[in-house]
């Protein structure tokens, strides 16, 4: 029996939630079609009733979970503000590198890393090559910049995929972890925070308002 199709039905709740914004960073030649991609399979990350869905042969959402960020620089000027505007705006960095070095790409790493961002790195080319078996200006930046902080997923050190389509599954996957991780940290904090002593607490409260204002 074939899969049942459903068409989608948007279920707007009264206060949407606001989602997690995952900035994706990558060469825009080199991986048009992949960024497109991953953007498209982020943006249908949604919450929904499977009950619900099921009854009424619709798709019914409930809440998206998260959305993919892509900046398209038209000059280095509006790119350099864009890309600073969106990267604070986002949770998650999600950058890929490959064959070849692009300026925005590594700028885009630069200011993540300097905001904090909790970051992903893959290294994949469509000839299936490792990064210890290339030379050039990408995998330089990668040993130098990158790998003394970050893992560096894909086919860094070994062949782990071989086609796009298992780039972005291993992508999405740990989008799936990273998600996970941040919202532990958030109830962990949380927690420490309300078995804190009041001054502390306090402490907290100031140093937080320092930060936004």
């Amino acid at each position: 029996m074939p899969p049942r199709k459903y068409k989608a039905m948007a279920l707007a709740p009264s206060s949407p939630p606001t989602p997690f914004c995952v900035f994706i960073s990558c060469d825009s030649d080199e991986f048009s079609k992949l960024r497109q991609d991953l953007k498209a399979a982020i943006d249908s990350e949604y919450m929904y009733n499977m009950k619900r869905t099921e009854e009424q042969e619709e798709l019914v959402h409930q809440g998206i979970v998260m959305k993919g960020v892509l900046v398209e620089a038209e000059s280095d000027e509006s790119f350099d503000i864009a890309m600073k505007r969106w990267l604070k705006d986002s949770q998650i960095y999600v950058g890929i590198f490959g064959r070849n070095y692009s300026v925005p790409t590594a700028k885009e790493y630069s200011y993540a890393r300097e905001l904090g961002l909790p970051i992903l790195v893959y290294y994949f080319t469509k000839d299936s090559r490792s990064a210890k078996d290339c030379r050039g200006k990408v995998v330089d930046f990668l040993n130098k910049e990158v790998k003394p902080h970050i893992r560096i997923r894909g086919n860094y050190s070994k062949i782990e995929i071989r086609e796009e389509r298992d780039l972005l599954d291993l992508i999405l996957a740990d989008l799936a972890c990273k998600t996970t991780d941040l919202v532990r940290e958030a109830v962990s904090t949380r927690q420490l925070i309300l078995k804190a002593p009041d001054t502390v607490v306090a402490a907290v409260l100031r140093a937080r308002k320092s930060v936004f204002e």
